[in-house]
């Protein structure tokens, strides 16, 4: 007895996924979101680099350093988010709190985020100055994927302002900087190197910061390029933890709409 008989295939299909979908467990669907981009990486781009050399739907795969130091380069999938990437690495590590981002023969993800801003630079077609860039990854408490991801955007120019304007405060030890409300507090450093090359923010962070190591999933850590007043590239980093009434989302100091890409320059034809 066919008992689609008379049924619209398609309205057919879409019964059999929401019934099926129904028999899940709520615990398992979320589990499944919070692995997405685990998936994406794994059984998407990997599978097609190896296979037919197109790492859709990444815009790059590098395993040069074998599989457990490789990365893949994501644009962002969110529409609120047109211009940004994310760097996921290809080996299995939930976020912020995983041990091994503390071990020495750990690939530096930072560092190779921070030269995966070309393909921020490509989208919006104009060369933005180093200190327009920002990198982040969100605290275990306050991020939807469970595998590391670190987000590539232009910085706000209100932030880009504040640690300008604070330079002479900051130095290479971890201090409070005040942000104007909404923004909170944050940890923050700076330290004068035209590259991240030999420096391990997240390690950085777990030294520096009194009780960060013990409790590294509440924290959230955040890379900006800097040009000092000497003319020096740099970088600062910035650190907040999540506590009552308090994101520690790092993410929040990005610009999705790249505000600071108005004072950039596009490049010629």
């Amino acid at each position: 007895m066919n008992l689609l008989k008379g049924w619209n295939s398609s309205r057919a299909i879409r019964v059999i996924v929401l019934v099926v979908s129904a028999l899940i467990p709520a615990p398992f669907a979320a589990k499944a979101g919070s692995d997405r981009l685990w998936q994406i990486v794994n059984s998407e781009c990997m599978p097609g680099q190896r296979e037919r050399g197109n790492p859709a739907p990444c815009s790059e795969v590098n395993v040069s350093k074998g599989m457990d130091g490789g990365f893949v380069v994501l644009k962002d999938q969110s529409p609120t988010k047109p211009h940004a990437y994310l760097l996921i690495p290809t080996r299995r590590i939930t976020g912020i709190e995983a041990a091994e981002l503390l071990e020495a023969g750990t690939p530096n993800y930072f560092g190779e985020a921070w030269t995966a801003k070309s393909h921020l630079i490509r989208m919006l077609k104009v060369s933005l100055g180093w200190d327009m860039v920002g990198l982040a990854v969100n605290s275990a408490k306050d991020r939807s994927q469970d595998q590391l991801h670190i987000h590539i955007d232009c910085i706000r120019s209100d932030i880009r302002s504040a640690l300008r304007n604070n330079e002479d405060v900051l130095d290479d030890h971890w201090s409070e900087l005040e942000f104007p409300t909404p923004d909170h507090s944050y940890m923050t450093m700076k330290f004068a190197t035209d590259s991240l090359d030999g420096s391990n923010p997240f390690k950085l962070l777990a030294d520096g910061v009194p009780g960060a190591k013990d409790e590294m999933g509440l924290e959230t850590l955040v890379v900006v390029g800097s040009v000092f007043r000497d003319g020096k590239r740099g970088f600062y980093l910035l650190s907040s933890r999540h506590a009552a009434g308090v994101r520690a989302h790092g993410e929040d100091l990005l610009d999705p709409s790249c505000g600071v890409a108005d004072r950039a320059i596009s490049p010629p034809r």
